[in-house]
């Protein structure tokens, strides 16, 4: 008997009047003719928006997409393409070495690949081209860029729009003095800029872009992957799934899962701001909402568009229980706070010029494991970024200069199985002991704390013990990296000098997570022993080579999840 369709729920709240009349209005006087990158946060209109919802509705009540009668990767062991080998791969207009789904941040690989003399073509669905809103990340991270080769240092601060100081940090009724940093995130990029160079200089070198493409699948065989592109096949050694969160490909690893965790973002850039030097990196202005539906959180940051312009995100950490408030509704509350956070009477002090929303799932089994040889995750499609962080640019520029290493060896060790690509995105013990921190400033429905100023309570103690213990504690955890060393000695002071707290971390942390956590935690002792030797071991040319080309490869990619896995790649 056909089994029903899943009706599609109904969301739990729309739009407000007030947040159709700001997206109808900034639609109205946007241009008709403009393209909007696709890409995360590309798309801010009402569409998007009510589109947005709707999945999350899904989401929330655990109800998937059915699976299509033909998956989406295919794999054909034992068959081969039709005369593809490295020659076809050289002259062959639809063969490459590497093929590239996901345009606005695969760009940046596919560059630093092109121009080490590797054959890439890059799939993108829309136009290729970055969002208006400025990205920001350090401008020390934006070094990654130069050292990949994807870009020169000229390039890079052309698209450096905008620098700021100081960055705060301070919680709700603290009665503590606001922490104050200086060059975390204190640097705005343009997306628009960023993409464009990174593609003049990829098709420059020879690199072949699909833009406006529909991939269809992906079929697996045991000398190439061919892939289906506007319905007609192009081929490659590799294929790089850098479709992000939505990746079908990664919808088809994880099946019918829910994300362990959410963080849902909010926000807008507007003018009229007449207080606008410096930054927030994460501020509190209320408690934990009465409803329990969470801790919001906030950013804020000057944007390069106007003096007086400033960008402005609130966001929480969730689950994916059905209970969970929509993004509407979140947007809702922040119409009604931001005024508050930034002193202002009213939202009509300020002139809206953009509006900003996304959800930002996570999953405690990241990295994720590819199922397929010749193909592999990166960026946000392979959960490398921190589950407290929004993932996109600064998670894949921390990475960049190791993937595209690795691609390089992997292509020339003809190590590209499940098995090897796997070792390229291995596991982290940094990245899995920071989902306690997610835990601790998430509100489960089954575990409410009894105050709710318990989390402004705990991130102020927090705050409080890494700053006394210095910025090689501090500073390595605003960057959402995690060392045993930094996690361990702030772990002890925290004890020390606010034992009474600690039973109430206990109890909105629970038994079992903190159990599941604690294994990590030992696991990145052992990471951060072994970091030195294994970074000492990794130099550019020379360890190992009377071994076999495979056999180097696999040691390199172990030796590099020691350091990164023990966050030790940027921390001395």
């Amino acid at each position: 008997m056909p089994s029903t369709p899943t009706p599609t729920p109904t969301p739990t709240s729309f739009a407000s009047d007030r947040t159709r009349d700001i997206l109808t209005r900034l639609e109205a006087s946007s241009s008709s003719s403009s393209a909007s990158a696709l890409g995360a946060g590309g798309r801010t209109t009402l569409a998007a928006l009510e589109g947005l919802d709707a999945a999350w509705a899904r989401t929330r009540a655990g109800q998937f997409p059915p699976r299509p009668s033909t998956p989406y990767v295919r794999v054909h062991p034992g068959e081969t393409t039709t005369g593809f080998d490295d020659a076809a791969a050289a002259d062959d207009a639809d063969a490459f070495d590497v093929v590239v789904c996901g345009g606005t941040l695969g760009i940046l690989v596919a560059t630093a690949l092109q121009r080490r003399g590797v054959k890439v073509a890059v799939v993108e669905r829309g136009p290729l081209r970055g969002r208006a809103q400025e990205w920001n990340v350090s401008r020390a991270e934006t070094a990654a860029l130069v050292d990949a080769g994807a870009l020169t240092r000229e390039d890079v601060d052309a698209c450096v729009m905008i620098e700021f100081n100081p960055i705060r940090c301070g919680f709700h009724n603290s009665g503590a003095k606001d922490l104050v940093t200086r060059d975390i995130l204190n640097t705005g990029i343009s997306p628009e800029r960023l993409v464009a160079r990174c593609r003049e200089r990829f098709e420059d070198a020879g690199g072949v872009v699909f833009e406006n493409s529909t991939l269809g699948g992906v079929e697996v065989f045991d000398d190439a992957a061919r892939l289906d592109v506007n319905g007609a096949p192009i081929r490659a050694r590799l294929v790089i799934d850098c479709m992000g969160f939505g990746s079908p490909i990664v919808r088809q690893i994880r099946g019918d899962m829910k994300p362990d965790g959410v963080c849902v973002v909010v926000g807008s850039c507007a003018e009229g701001f007449e207080n606008n030097d410096g930054a927030d990196l994460i501020y509190t202005c209320t408690d934990i909402e009465e409803d329990y539906r969470g801790q919001y959180f906030w950013e804020a940051f000057p944007a390069s568009t106007g003096p007086t312009d400033r960008t402005t995100y609130m966001f929480t950490y969730m689950d994916a229980d059905e209970k969970r408030p929509s993004v509407s509704s979140m947007l809702d509350d922040y119409w009604d706070l931001m005024p508050k956070y930034q002193g202002l009477n009213s939202i009509e002090d300020v002139n809206v010029k953009r509006v900003l929303f996304g959800t930002f799932p996570t999953y405690r089994d990241s990295p994720l494991r590819t199922d397929f040889d010749r193909v592999m995750q990166i960026g946000d499609a392979s959960g490398i970024q921190s589950p407290l962080s929004f993932g996109g640019l600064a998670a894949i520029l921390r990475h960049l200069t190791r993937i595209v290493g690795a691609v390089e060896e992997a292509l020339d060790a003809d190590a590209l199985d499940r098995d090897a690509l796997r070792a390229v995105n291995d596991y982290q013990p940094a990245l899995s002991a920071s989902w306690l921190f997610q835990r601790c400033m998430m509100v489960p429905y089954d575990s409410k704390p009894r105050r709710r100023d318990f989390i402004n309570t705990l991130m102020t103690i927090n705050f409080g013990v890494m700053e006394s213990l210095g910025d090689d504690v501090l500073r390595p955890f605003l960057q959402d990296v995690v060392t045993f060393k930094g996690l361990g000695r702030t772990l002890v002071s925290m004890t020390l000098t606010k034992p009474l707290f600690v039973p109430n971390i206990l109890a909105q942390a629970g038994a079992g997570p903190i159990l599941d956590w604690f294994k990590h935690f030992v696991a990145l002792g052992v990471y951060d022993a072994l970091a030195s030797p294994a970074k000492a071991l990794m130099t550019p040319t020379g360890e190992f080579q009377a071994l076999p080309k495979r056999a180097r490869f696999m040691i390199r990619r172990k030796l590099e999840a020691i350091v990164y896995g023990a966050g030790r790649d940027q921390v001395e």
